[in-house]
């Protein structure tokens, strides 16, 4: 029993030794006599451990030797026996895609891909923020009453854009009624003493009144325009207009039997209304509010490690800031820099900046989000090589871009990124100028070269 149990054991343990040969073998056989290539087009510097080249005219001897290695890999045959770079199944393995002529755009507007040459650009410093677009409330007006009285009637809606003297609203004030009453007394008086002085001026020149009368007249006359005056200026502050005035001495009944009409006193939009016919109005209480949108103010956070810089462009002259919305992308706004924060957030450990933005189409609306950049170079420009934030992916934190070999055939090509601008990203590895990379629809070309990846799910 023992002998056949120990039997059975041997021949278990040959059959296990077997098939780690035979797996053994076939995992040799499965590398095609290959050996790892490569990262693809990783920079000379980032190799070698050399110290990179930052001027964008430099690295030719680079370039020349990573042509070279990649004129070497794509010439290897893959395993169906044709060079690598003609085999649709294992091109990807060396970061080539092949681009179809009808998935590049055209003139027309058709196609997926569109492909550009990296060039130097001048650019100029930016401090990226995000932002909130806000009420200028330098040029906001609250409408309120200067007297009590009952809302008549209401001219003006929300959303309504008005001019500099428009009337928005009318009340019925008895205060008003009284301060037209004493203008119409002071009126009157006035008219009547200023004939009395005509009429004892004329006597005391003919030698019939005396001096003494004269005199009584014009100090009562003076003291009538007086009084005059000051009931005029009265009306003005509780909101009558001269031509009002005008018109209650042309007619009896003027702007109305006790309305005062609630004048723009800027051009504007109507951003709150809170007032309805027939109900009370106060001093002090807001009835609308009055805007001018053609400037708009953005609240901005500013880290505290950027502070320093912000506080040195400021120092040099005026500083130009242009915001980004999502409603309108591509379109800047610019706008200029008129106030840093005095204090730190202590939560976020931010600081407050506002610019002032120019919205002469009425296009930006408060409470709006937006991307802020704020240039620090005050207008002096830097030319560096960039390119389009689209262009250039990323990959388990190596960033790269394709770049186009020959025919319709686009390379990975890793590059080492520098700062980033407006919608532009500065290359300073990797890349030349004049070389013609994938813009638009770069994304696709990734997600070829990384098929590995898609289909286990884990692309980035």
């Amino acid at each position: 029993m023992e002998r056949s149990t120990m039997k059975m054991n041997e021949e278990k343990w040959t059959i296990a030794g077997g098939l780690c040969v035979l797996l053994a073998v076939l995992a040799m056989a499965s590398g095609c006599g290959k050996t790892q290539a490569e990262p693809h087009g990783a920079p000379a510097a980032e190799k070698s451990g050399e110290e990179p080249c930052h001027d964008h005219g430099c690295g030719g001897e680079e370039a020349a030797a990573s042509s070279a290695s990649l004129e070497e890999r794509v010439a290897e045959k893959c395993e169906h026996d044709v060079p690598i770079y003609q085999c649709d199944e294992c091109r990807y393995e060396v970061g080539l895609v092949k681009v179809a002529a009808s998935l590049l755009k055209k003139e027309d507007g058709g196609g997926l891909v569109r492909t550009q040459a990296a060039a130097l650009t001048p650019v100029s410093a930016t401090l990226p923020a995000t932002g909130e677009v806000a009420l200028n409330e330098n040029a906001a007006v609250h409408i309120s009453p200067r007297v009590a009285g009952i809302i008549e009637s209401v001219s003006a809606d929300i959303g309504a854009r008005v001019k500099a003297g428009d009337t928005l609203l009318t009340l019925a004030s008895v205060e008003l009624g009284r301060a037209l009453a004493e203008y119409e007394r002071n009126r009157t008086l006035s008219e009547l003493s200023e004939k009395i002085f005509a009429r004892e001026t004329k006597l005391r020149d003919q030698k019939v009144g005396s001096e003494q009368e004269a005199i009584d007249a014009q100090m009562t006359f003076e003291q009538h325009k007086a009084e005059l005056k000051a009931s005029e200026q009265t009306l003005h502050v509780l909101g009558l207009t001269e031509e009002d005035l005008t018109g209650m001495r042309e007619s009896s009944h003027g702007v109305g039997a006790n309305l005062l009409p609630v004048r723009a006193p800027v051009a504007g939009t109507i951003i709150e209304k809170h007032a309805a016919a027939g109900e009370m109005a106060e001093p002090g209480k807001d009835l609308m509010l009055l805007c001018d949108l053609t400037t708009v103010w953005v609240w901005a956070n500013v880290h505290s490690r950027d502070l320093a810089r912000l506080l040195e462009a400021e120092k040099r002259g005026p500083v130009t800031v242009e915001i980004s919305v999502a409603a309108f992308p591509g379109r800047p706004f610019k706008g200029t820099l008129d106030y840093v924060g005095a204090t730190m957030n202590e939560q976020t450990r931010t600081i407050k900046v506002r610019a002032t933005v120019q919205n002469p189409d009425l296009e930006l609306r408060p409470g709006m989000f937006c991307e802020a950049a704020i240039f620090l170079s005050n207008g002096q420009a830097e030319e560096v090589l960039a390119l389009p934030q689209a262009a250039v992916l990323s990959d388990e934190g190596q960033s790269f871009v394709f770049k186009h070999w020959k025919d319709d055939f686009f390379v990975r090509q890793d590059v080492r990124k520098g700062r980033e601008f407006f919608g532009m990203v500065e290359i300073l590895e990797g890349l030349q100028a004049g070389e013609a990379v994938v813009t638009d629809g770069a994304f696709l070309l990734k997600s070829d070269v990384l098929r590995e990846k898609m289909g286990a799910g884990c692309a980035d």
